[in-house]
């Protein structure tokens, strides 16, 4: 009896500890606070805390096991599933510019959010990535751009998705959180919620190895302006002085022999020669004759020499760029307006400023011009 009251006692305090961490996780999804002040970092780390209380309990009881499955673990225990995916995206907020340990530490938990998912069989495993062969790799071409288009599908039909498990999260959120809502529905929502998180962790994975290796850039970039700084106060100093003296010359106003001029004037482009642009190699060769002083070229030789140099683009690329239009033409048009709908929802949600300047002059000439107004010419 004893036991079993030390044990509601627990469950009482780990649900208490993960509430408390997922409504200020909530809230910092939504909160308007700087991304690098104070009181928002002060509120991940409080959340990050609590998260981690929870999962050392949960660690400590044995609540998931890599033989159970999804309908084997009780609905008080589904919520606790998320812990690794809310440490995960409470690692995104942290503010650490000069450090990628946020970074990979992120990757650790979506990672391990993702291997417990797969344990239970609410997502695939990643497939391997098989090594391509010199055919495959000829073939790949087409194979790429079908890919493409299939992953852009896929996107889309990711983004319906978490959409519609929104929507319904916001109608039952307070319903879980306040205990109202029966065990079913309860059960129904975190479910929903494992779905989302699956799809965001791998974006979010996504994203992170991106972000990684733009910060080990600039990491880079930053140690090496800090070597140069060394360098240069390790200089002799009979160095700097005469760099400097140099430099005192250079701007001086005496024009006497010990004068020396840094700047040296760029020489004069050559003038463009004029020249004539044939249709075929017979005109080449009759103005040649008559124009012996001019270039004389082919449209052809004409075009491969714009494309040499860059400024016409290449027949293969065109050919590929045509090739991926034709695909593009031949989708469903419902799927390509369903695709621009997605899109402008998107960029609406996002606060995309180029969207919104839009949608305001649009309403501008909305009002000024009215519905029917237009050329009314020999109307009646």
């Amino acid at each position: 009896m004893a036991e079993g009251n030390t044990a509601g006692g627990e469950d009482q305090k780990l649900s208490d500890i993960f509430l408390k961490g997922w409504n200020i996780f909530d809230e910092l999804e939504v909160t308007d606070l700087p991304f690098n002040g104070s009181e928002f970092q002060n509120k991940v780390k409080t959340a990050m805390g609590l998260f981690e209380q929870a999962t050392v309990i949960v660690n400590q009881v044995s609540m998931f096991s890599a033989n159970e499955l999804i309908d084997e673990v009780s609905t008080e225990s589904l919520p606790f599933m998320l812990l690794p995916y809310f440490l995960g995206k409470l690692t995104t907020k942290i503010n650490s510019p000069t450090s990628t340990h946020s970074l990979e530490l992120g990757e650790i938990y979506f990672k391990d959010h993702l291997q417990r998912c797969q344990e239970y069989d609410l997502c695939a495993a990643p497939k391997s990535q098989v090594a391509k062969t010199d055919s495959q790799a000829e073939k790949g071409e087409q194979r790429e751009l079908m890919e493409a288009a299939f992953n852009r599908n896929d996107k889309i039909a990711q983004y319906r998705r978490m959409k519609e498990i929104d929507e319904y999260m916001a109608r039952m959120r307070d319903a879980v959180k306040n205990k109202t809502a029966d065990d079913e529905d309860k059960r129904v929502f975190f479910l929903k919620y494992l779905d989302k998180s699956i799809i965001d962790s791998k974006q979010e994975l996504e994203s992170l190895g991106v972000m990684k290796q733009l910060a080990q850039m600039r990491l880079a970039r930053l140690a090496g302006g800090e070597a140069d700084n060394e360098m240069d106060s390790f200089r002799p100093s009979n160095q700097n002085q005469s760099s400097a003296s140099s430099t005192s010359r250079g701007h001086g106003h005496s024009h006497g022999p010990g004068h020396h001029h840094h700047h040296q004037q760029a020489p004069k482009p050559k003038p463009l020669q004029p020249f004539i642009i044939t249709r075929n190699a017979t005109q080449k060769a009759v103005f040649g004759l008559g124009y012996p002083s001019l270039p004389i070229m082919t449209v052809d030789e004409f075009y491969q020499q714009r494309v040499d140099e860059g400024i016409f683009p290449d027949e293969e690329k065109v050919a590929k760029m045509n090739q991926a239009q034709a695909i593009a033409a031949a989708r469903d048009p419902n799927e390509q307006e369903d695709e621009e709908k997605a899109v402008e929802e998107l960029q609406a949600e996002q606060d995309d400023p180029e969207y919104i300047d839009r949608m305001r002059r649009m309403d501008e000439y909305k009002d000024v011009v009215r519905r029917g107004d237009g050329n009314r010419h020999n109307r009646s």
